[in-house]
């Protein structure tokens, strides 16, 4: 009965704790916009919410770590991409005009603003490179 007893303690103390961390965690959202290249491929833009429009709007294309630009080989590996970054998608956004354009809605649980582009190498549209931190190079 005591082993009960510890166990039932154990286990509420630790869902408190787990719950307590879990406050400190926000919903960050970005828009992923997805566009079939004619020679191939998909790029892949995004609008985090962070960076200032420079006319050009808001968005930034996702981007390799050497600054250059990043085609995709389908709409899946670039989901299957922001996934394995800690994004969900929150919905398809529906365009009956475009074949060549998809957009989603995504979202991540983050603890700071640092987080949300982090694993993400960014170029805006300028052609000016941000690197992880979201910061100009």
């Amino acid at each position: 009965m005591k082993t009960v007893k510890f166990f039932c303690v154990l286990l509420l103390t630790l869902l408190t704790v787990s719950e307590l961390s879990a406050q400190n965690k926000y919903k960050a959202y970005c828009t992923l916009n997805l566009f079939h290249q004619w020679g191939g491929g998909y790029e892949a833009m995004v609008d985090l919410g962070l960076s200032k429009s420079d006319g050009f709007g808001r968005y930034e294309k996702i981007g390799e770590e050497n600054g250059s630009k990043r085609l995709f080989c389908s709409p899946m590996a670039v989901l299957n991409y922001m996934s394995k970054l800690g994004w969900d998608i929150e919905y398809k956004v529906t365009n009956a005009d475009s074949v060549l354009h998809q957009s989603y809605m995504m979202s991540k649980f983050v603890e700071n603003d640092g987080q949300i582009t982090e694993g993400l190498f960014l170029v805006a549209p300028s052609g000016r490179k941000r690197n992880q931190e979201g910061t100009k190079d």
